[in-house]
């Protein structure tokens, strides 16, 4: 009974392990000796036997016969348990205790493959799958792992294949067998590969770099194409906006580029030229209110193109009121300078150099008065530098020199007492000259600034080669606010060095443009540009006239701390009345004997 009893056992067992799996053959064996031992036991245990033959076993050992040798977990005490688990479990095949630690292992090493694969280490997971393979391919998610790491292993391949193409500068053609199409391939495989991912983020990086090359190269259409493309290739933006915002500043710098073209041109009479600077600002797109601008004043250029010389402008002030009267300076060529004089200052003044001013400008007729200052205060709220700091300095005459006093700035005269609204402005530096200027710009839409020295000195002269406009010496009569012989000062002090015979009535300013003459005049319009007040130009300070421009434009060096100062003013000597003189002054500086005038191009 016991003979028969044990052959039916190692039957079943045998049976049983071929339907689940051929490979395990050598398990087969092993359950099969127990089978054979069996004959020698009691009806007993034959009825254990039985018993235990209901429950679920694994379906068993490696598929060798070299036995489990070849299990291999990469983890030593996992190993090791799996070879103890294994043996334990050959010797006494109905052991369920055995059988849930082999399936609870097993279950371990499925999920540390799964881990892996999250990774992208399929070799890894490859093995551990390969254990449970050999063991127990029915182990409940073993199925799921094997078709991921399937799938995983051709995600792994396609981003071999993306690498090779990216490598070989195959970005995005072939369309089929480019790195875009793979990557993009294995993504879809596989959503959370990383590899895949930052293959797709070089070749984004790739486009975009791209994208930015067509820009630097201005074909700004194609860039953008290009772009909208890169776009296309991964969720995350950031790449593309920072791209975007480096093209728009691209175009900003071309777009300002051509503006200046467009200024440079008209300046010049080339209006062709100013044309075709407007037709590109078009075509770049976007530019539309510049476009508008622009085409206005190359429009006025064209139309003071027809202007004469000596011919009156006051612009319409957009705020109402109008801007300070300029005339109409032609243009032409002297020599600036002057040289073979016996003092230091000629040493400011050299070297002698011929400059051509080949279209005219307009210039004001008078300095900047204290009215039209005050409209731009008015009207903008600025505060100049004297009543920032709440201090300038003004004309003592008791003490007959300058001196400080607290709370004078742009209302009030040289003595700081309030001043006429037809007064010259006093009290105000570069900068606030500056801010005037610019204002009216805003204004008028046209063109005003300070004068270049080289045109102040161009209408000091008078377009010619003497000292002052009115040619040497003294002039005739009083058309100019100069120190005189004949002035005396209320208190009756007379000046040191003076214009022999010459008296024009005034001890300090005079109100601007109002010594005239109808037997002197100056022969482009203008009044004080020899006297009155000093004015401030444009220029920066520079020693002398190495390198100077010889187009008649200011000498400008951003961030320069002095400028020139051109003209005499009610206390300068002679000498300093001369139309070659220059003196430095600080930006920053203000006082009672500076002023300004404006100019503006055409």
């Amino acid at each position: 009974m016991m003979e028969a009893s044990g052959k039916g056992n190692c039957m079943f067992a045998i049976k049983n392990a071929l339907k689940k799996s051929t490979v395990l053959s050598v398990l087969s064996v092993l359950l099969c000796a127990p089978c054979i031992q069996a004959q020698q036991q009691s009806q007993e245990e034959a009825s254990t036997e039985e018993w235990e033959m209901d429950l679920r076993l694994p379906t068993a050992a490696p598929a060798s016969s070299r036995g489990t040798a070849e299990l291999v977990l990469p983890d030593e005490e996992q190993n090791q348990q799996l070879h103890q688990l294994l043996s334990r479990l050959a010797d006494n095949p109905g052991n369920t205790a055995v059988s849930r630690d082999l399936n609870t292992l097993l279950t371990d090493v499925l999920g540390q493959a799964n881990t892996l694969m999250d990774s992208g280490s399929v070799d890894e997971a490859q093995g551990l799958l390969t254990v449970i393979q050999s063991i127990d391919p029915g182990l409940k998610g073993f199925s799921a792992a094997k078709r991921r790491l399937k799938t995983l292993e051709k995600s792994k391949q396609l981003i071999r294949a993306g690498d090779t193409a990216f490598a070989s500068g195959r970005v995005l053609e072939p369309v089929n067998e480019s790195a875009l199409y793979y990557y993009k391939q294995a993504l879809e495989k596989e959503p959370q590969s990383a590899a895949a991912r930052k293959g797709l983020e070089n070749v984004q990086k790739t486009m975009v770099e791209q994208a930015l090359e067509y820009a630097r190269e201005l074909d700004f259409e194609t860039a953008e194409m290009a772009l909208q493309e890169a776009a296309t290739v991964l969720d995350n933006q950031e790449a593309i906006e920072r791209a975007g915002v480096e093209i728009s500043e691209i175009k900003r710098e071309r777009a300002a580029q051509l503006e200046k073209n467009v200024l440079d041109a008209a300046m010049s009479g080339n209006f062709n030229l100013a044309d075709f600077g407007i037709i590109d600002l078009m075509a770049l797109g976007g530019q539309e209110s510049m476009v508008r601008s622009l085409m206005a004043r190359l429009e006025e250029a064209r139309l003071y193109g027809g202007f004469e010389p000596g011919q009156l402008i006051s612009d319409e002030l957009q705020s109402g009121g109008k801007a300070p009267e300029i005339i109409i300076i032609d243009a032409g060529s002297y020599l600036m300078g002057s040289r073979g004089r016996s003092d230091d200052t000629s040493d400011h003044e050299e070297p002698q150099h011929r400059v051509t001013i080949k279209r005219g400008f307009g210039l004001g007729v008078s300095e900047v008065t204290v009215g039209q200052f005050q409209l731009f205060i008015e009207r903008t709220g600025y505060r100049t530098a004297a009543e920032i700091s709440g201090v300038s300095s003004i004309y003592d005459e008791s003490a007959g020199r300058l001196s400080r006093r607290d709370n004078v700035y742009w209302k009030h005269d040289y003595k700081g007492k309030k001043a006429g609204q037809d007064m010259p402005v006093l009290h105000i530096n570069a900068y606030d000259a500056q801010a005037y200027a610019q204002w009216l710009a805003l204004e008028t839409g046209k063109a005003y600034r300070l004068p270049s020295e080289a045109e102040y000195e161009y209408v000091a002269r008078a377009g010619g080669s003497g000292t002052y406009w009115w040619g040497e010496d003294s002039p005739d009569e009083a058309v100019e606010n100069l120190t005189g012989e004949r002035d005396k000062s209320p208190a009756k002090r007379e000046w040191a060095t003076f214009f022999d015979k010459y008296g024009d009535g005034h001890w300090g300013p005079a109100p601007a443009g109002s010594l005239v003459s109808d037997a002197l005049v100056h022969p482009m319009g203008v009044h004080d540009i020899a006297g009155n007040v000093s004015e401030w130009m444009a220029d920066c300070w520079h020693q002398n006239y190495i390198k100077a421009p010889t187009d008649g434009s200011a000498w400008f060096n951003p961030g320069c701390e002095r400028r020139v100062v051109r003209g005499g003013y009610w206390a300068s000597a002679p000498e300093q009345s001369r139309a070659a003189y220059r003196f430095p002054v600080k930006a920053q500086s203000y006082g009672p004997v500076i002023g300004f005038r404006i100019a503006r191009d055409l």
